[in-house]
């Protein structure tokens, strides 16, 4: 064919059809743009010998371009067999989008705006709004504060429901937040995103917590949580927030609050003081609590600090941030090949244990604990990260992979976005705009199908595999593969490995987080069930997330396995791949069978 468009985008596409009893491994379909010799090609993979399905390649001629050719061409041995119906040659297509920008991490001589004064009341008038549960439970304690800011300055705050245009997230104004994740619907979305703690198991009984959470969303709106686990802590926590609002100075018509941190943990919850003894919500039976997914020490500390507003860990963070011989020494001792440049180690961190650290940072930069000048060093130290992440496969996407990654590549991934969702909403910039969207690519592909490499084969890291896809679902709010089903297969096929005993192989490295994850992101209280056959404890104090799952979610076991096959069948990109030479029909992963729901019956796994 003549080309006389250069620089346009071309896609063939060939409609094919399988020949019954025969591989299509080996036939292809390929453009080529002369004199440049340039191609882009795939498989002519047909689904089946019944009908016809499309396989397509896009590309751009290159400058010089005067001819293309199309190929339909197979190799010499073995022979495949496919039927072309149809060829069709389309240009003017849309460019695709151009190179991500050299990912070289900016440093910076400016801190940011912090936002540490949140305006509550501004020239007489009301700045915001107290946001409550629907249900009524918490208007009592919401009362307290309104009318302590009332009685200080003489304007009444509105209360509203946690389902009101004004409760919404992202932030459209200041808001006064009284629950947890399970009880109110705008910490729920805080939660998730990662700017708050408060859930059923964190502070605690009667115990509360009020936070400001500065301008999470980049916009200048801000927070002032009170967290508790229950009714009677929400109470203390209004009231305590009363008395500090009424000692607060009102000046010109303005009542605000400024960076707090006030902490009552819960009765019969006590924090270890060892580093070693730091438990968090991502351990797993095999893993425990040393790391993964998502820790170090340096996070630890981090989190330790602001779960407990205990100020050592936060020196301990800096002495940690910046070594000197004896804190590399530490560093070396607990986490080893978690923190790989021990010199430079928040810029260094191992891709399964970096994101939890900024999500950190994010909650604790605006404490006073913290000096400009080691605001701003710890800030291009995260900055740097970006040079340890780039080479990972994930910043110079640019389209959807045809499926989601390794759990290696899925960590780095979250990495990678976490890092440009702190950075670009206060320090934009395209690089940290690539970061997010190098991140949402890695994922992408779940809109349309469940191929995830996870851990290839190794049937016994499965869990590990897809667990990050739960972290990514939860932190991102992208519910589309909820919705489509693609889920709930992922899901099922970890269940197709679990027998029913206690302490099952296939859920050894089944951290806490991923299954209580599951469970909420689900609603299926089956995978609560299936956390409590892992043995972990979760009575004692762990950092970080728990998910804890809602008093409404009732216990049930998965009974509906029982008495039949639960077949994990391959995706069709995933079969495509392969070219096994299988029919896509009779193709699968591995399945199992079960007479119980749990170890009391017959469980046969075939892989």
């Amino acid at each position: 064919m003549c080309i006389r468009d250069r620089k346009v985008t071309y896609q063939v596409t060939a409609r094919v059809r399988a020949v019954e009893g025969a591989s299509t491994s080996g036939a292809y379909l390929q453009l080529r743009f002369l004199p440049s010799n340039q191609y882009v090609q795939r498989g002519l993979n047909a689904g089946s010998a019944s009908a016809l399905n499309d396989v397509s390649v896009k590309g751009t001629a290159p400058a010089d371009t005067t001819h293309g050719v199309i190929y339909l061409y197979t190799h010499a041995a073995p022979t495949p067999k496919v039927l072309v119906a149809d060829v069709q040659l389309m240009g003017g297509l849309p460019a695709p989008p151009p190179p991500p920008p050299e990912p070289v991490p900016p440093q910076y001589e400016k801190l940011k705006d912090l936002h540490l004064e949140i305006p509550l009341v501004q020239q007489g008038k009301g700045n915001a709004v107290i946001v409550v549960s629907a249900t009524g439970q918490y208007d009592a304690a919401a009362n307290k504060i309104q009318q302590a800011i009332e009685k200080g300055i003489g304007v009444r705050l509105p209360i509203v429901a946690d389902h009101a245009p004004e409760a919404g997230v992202p932030l459209r104004q200041h808001l006064i937040v009284l629950g947890n994740r399970s009880t109110n619907k705008t910490i729920n979305s805080l939660y998730d995103h990662y700017y708050c703690l408060a859930d059923l198991k964190y502070p605690g009984p009667e115990g509360y917590v009020i936070r400001t959470v500065h301008s999470p969303y980049g916009n200048g709106h801000s927070a002032v949580l009170v967290g508790a686990s229950d009714l009677v802590g929400v109470g203390r926590g209004a009231e305590r927030l009363a008395g500090i609002l009424s000692n607060t100075s009102v000046s010109e018509g303005g009542l605000s609050i400024g960076w707090t941190m006030e902490t009552q943990l819960g009765k019969g919850v006590t924090p270890p003081a060892d580093i070693e003894n730091f438990e968090t919500w991502e351990a797993s039976r095999g893993y425990r609590s040393i790391g993964y997914f998502g820790w170090c020490s340096i996070s630890k500390r981090m989190a330790m600090y602001y779960m407990t507003g205990d100020e050592i860990h936060a020196r301990e963070f800096v002495r940690l941030a910046f070594p000197d011989e004896q804190a590399i020494r530490d560093i070396e001792e607990i986490d080893g090949e978690r923190i790989e440049n021990k010199q430079d180690p928040l810029a260094g961190f191992y891709h399964y244990n970096a994101h939890m650290a900024i999500l950190f940072w994010d909650l604790i930069e605006e404490s006073p604990v913290f000096s400009d000048e080691q605001r701003l060093r710890i800030t291009n130290a995260f900055a740097r990260q970006l040079a340890h992440r780039k080479g990972e496969g994930i910043y110079r996407l640019t389209q959807p992979p045809r499926g989601v990654g390794s759990r290696h590549g899925q960590w780095s991934a979250i990495s990678l976005y976490c890092l440009g969702r702190y950075f670009n909403k206060d320090y934009p910039h395209p690089i940290w705009a690539q970061c997010i969207r190098g991140g949402q690519l890695a994922f992408a592909s779940l809109h349309d199908h469940a191929w995830v490499a996870g851990e290839s084969d190794n049937l016994f890291w499965y869990n590990t595999g897809i667990a990050p896809v739960f972290t990514y679902l939860a932190l991102t709010g992208d519910r589309k593969p909820i919705n489509n089903g693609v889920a709930e297969r992922l899901l099922r096929g970890q269940e197709a490995l679990i027998s029913g005993r206690e302490k099952d192989w296939a859920l050894n490295s089944a951290s806490v987080g991923f299954l209580h994850k599951a469970a909420y992101l689900t609603g299926d209280s089956r995978w609560v069930t299936y956390r409590e056959r892992t043995g972990v404890d979760t009575d004692v104090f762990r950092l970080g997330q728990s998910f804890w799952p809602d008093d409404n979610l009732q216990r049930k076991a998965p009974t509906d396995l029982v008495g039949k096959w639960t077949v994990m069948s391959l995706p069709k990109p995933a079969w495509e791949a392969r070219r096994s030479g299988l029919p896509w029909e009779q193709s699968f992963y591995f399945g199992s069978y079960r007479s119980a729901a749990d170890d009391s019956g017959d469980y046969i796994l075939l892989d």
